[in-house]
């Protein structure tokens, strides 16, 4: 009996003594022209033949990415000299036999931040959030997906990283297992899915921390030029985060959350800037300058952003529970994990008096103008979700920012119009929540009925015909219900700087004038032409940082034939290059334009319809 126990105990001595870990190892003191290497030992493997692979895609991006472009130098080494062969399939996978006999698998990294020499990098930008930026000596900025990968069918495995550091190095990251060393650092995730969703910000650290509930927020601040601080971020953020605690309810799903915040002072490859969101943080890339309109952009973006420990972390479909890196399939409701997210980010900011209403009106106006006139309006909301990664339809993913908050605030009025005001967008998102979390997925088919039976038969109606269904969303009667008249077409008299079509010369820092056949009246008296680069208005040098500033102040204070002179640098017709500086002037008149959609408050409002809009917004 004795000897079959102890026959037992070796048994499960020997099974718990195999490795089950992924260990990472990577130098950020030796870097190559902008990459690192890589050394991984894996897990012990039974098999003969493993697939290794790098991602095609990460949630959030809905974009195929293909992250395998940016790795060279493959190599396997096997166990006592064993030989091992390797055979690139694709871009992002290589097979490897015989895996039991691998010893380490070493690789290089280039960053994507500013790589365009290899291989498809120039046709295929990264979006800078969702990528990755070595510069030596100063920043690490690790998307971890587009440097670590995994093996086929062994994504659940543990995964340690150790880093070694450049001196005085930290290494900011949601993640909570993290020991801290002088030269070395280590940290783990349990499995991939967790470490394609942890970005980690490495420098000379310029961090801050805010206690929201229950939750400790990291703020990390990385700004070449010193323009910005973490503290700077962290006086912009407390109110709103704040806000956003009480919105959802007064606690927060996580217990850590990270803001790693990269300021880039040069152009980007991509053109744009922005953030990626993830459960336990967010990565954003924003261009360096110290300027009030950055601070409303900071909290815009980082309410979006934070918003998404609600949605897709707690609820979320199959589709992203069980997300595919190499074969990604897409999830029919993106109206709900973004255009639900970017409506609470503004929605909570009102509701907390961060903004008032008129603020906020003028933001959802202009989604729902943005999504008529630059969307296919009759396109099924899901149906585009579903088939987002297609070249024809991705055209139309940025409308999950547009009219998929104006889905968020149509919804929102009528769940509160039908309950007296009882029960919002806020109650619904913590119910499906609560049936649902961070570790039990819905079935795309279901959500609709789900929502319906949390709520009424006409949201139910309302989601299939203006969400799943092509119909445009039904604004009169929504807005009427909170005693705001909605107009297609309206006619004013406005002071307008000509009606120009305008876009920046990164060059010149300076705006230019891209199209000018829709000059106005004003425009035409000022003489503007195609590729007039504006310098000032009124005396005042507009520049990028403080244009909303310059040209607010100048329709706060502009009158009826006042002189309005703009200062221009004219491009020369043999040398656009070279530009003549002139002045250009012409008396303020106020022109006749043609708005649409345009709103205001119904004067004979019932008292119904100014409960629920009290309900809805402070006022």
């Amino acid at each position: 009996m004795k000897k079959i126990v102890l026959g037992v105990l070796l048994l499960c001595g020997s099974s718990l003594l195999a490795d089950e870990t992924y260990h990472y190892f990577i130098n950020l003191t030796k870097v190559n022209n902008d990459r690192v290497s890589v050394v991984l030992t894996p897990p012990d493997l039974k098999q003969d033949e493993i697939e290794f692979m790098f991602p095609a895609m990460v949630p959030g991006t809905y974009e195929v990415y293909d992250f395998g472009r940016f790795i060279s130098n493959f190599k396997v080494s096997g166990k006592s000299g064993v030989e091992i062969k390797v055979t690139k399939v694709d871009v992002n996978t290589y097979k490897i036999s015989p895996a039991s006999k691998i010893d380490k698998i070493t690789y290089d990294v280039d960053d994507t931040f500013d790589k365009t020499d290899l291989p498809n990098t120039k046709e295929k930008i990264i979006f800078e959030p969702g990528g990755t930026n070595f510069e030596e000596n100063k920043n690490f900025s690790i998307n971890t997906h587009s440097m670590f990968g995994y093996i086929k069918g062994l994504a659940d495995r543990n995964f340690v990283l150790e880093f070694e550091k450049p001196k005085g190095f930290y290494p900011s990251t949601g993640l909570s297992d993290i020991k801290i060393g002088e030269s070395k650092d280590v940290l783990s995730v349990f499995d991939y899915h967790d470490l394609a969703d942890s970005p980690i910000m490495y420098f000379v650290p310029d961090t801050s921390t805010i206690l929201v509930g229950n939750t400790n927020v990291l703020i990390s601040c990385y700004s070449p030029n010193k323009f910005i601080t973490s503290n700077y971020i962290a006086s912009t953020l407390k109110e709103l985060l704040y806000a956003q605690r009480d919105y959802l309810g007064g606690e927060l799903p996580v217990n850590k959350y990270a803001f790693l915040f990269y300021f880039i002072d040069r152009p980007t490859l991509s053109g744009s800037h922005g953030a990626l969101e993830h459960s336990y943080s967010s990565f954003y890339v924003m261009p360096e300058y110290d300027s009030t309109s950055l601070q409303q952009n900071i909290r815009d973006v980082s309410a979006h952003e934070f918003f998404h420990i609600v949605t897709p972390l707690n609820i979320h479909a199959k589709e992203i529970g069980d997300f595919d890196f190499n074969d990604p399939k897409m999830s029919e409701h993106l109206w709900l994990y973004e255009g639900m997210t970017e409506y609470a980010a503004h929605h909570a900011q009102v509701k907390a008096g961060l903004i008032d209403i008129n603020q906020y009106m003028s933001v959802m106006m202009q989604k729902y103008e943005n999504s008529i006139e630059g969307y296919n309006d009759t396109m099924s909301f899901t149906y585009m979700s579903k088939h987002v990664l297609e070249e024809k339809i991705h055209t139309q993913y940025a409308n999950v920012y547009e009219k998929g908050a104006v889905i968020g605030m149509c919804l929102d009025i009528l769940l509160r119009d039908l309950s007296n005001g009882e029960y919002g967008t806020q109650n619904l998102m913590k119910d499906l929540a609560t049936k649902y979390g961070k570790n039990k997925s819905f079935n795309d088919a279901d959500l609709f009925n789900d929502i319906e039976k949390f709520t009424y038969p006409e949201v139910g109606e309302f989601l299939r015909k203006h969400v799943g269904g092509k119909t445009p969303l039904p604004m009169a009667d929504i807005l009427g219900r909170v005693a705001i008249e909605f107009a297609n077409e309206t006619v004013l008299y406005e002071f307008t700087l000509g009606n120009p079509d305008l876009n920046y010369n990164e060059t010149t820092r300076r705006l230019f004038i891209e199209n000018a056949s829709d000059l106005d009246e004003f425009g035409k008296a000022l003489g503007l032409k195609k590729g007039d680069e504006l310098y000032k208005l009124n005396g005042i040098e507009i520049k990028i940082e403080e244009v909303k500033e310059v040209i607010g102040d100048y329709y706060n204070k502009v009158k009826e034939g006042d002189n309005v002179t703009i200062e221009i640098y004219r491009p020369k017709a043999l040398n656009k290059k070279k530009y003549k500086q002139k002045s250009v002037s012409a008396s303020a008149r106020k022109i006749k334009i043609v708005r649409k959609n345009q709103i205001g408050l119904m004067k004979d409002a019932t008292d119904k319809q100014k409960a629920t809009l009290k309900s809805w917004v402070p006022f």
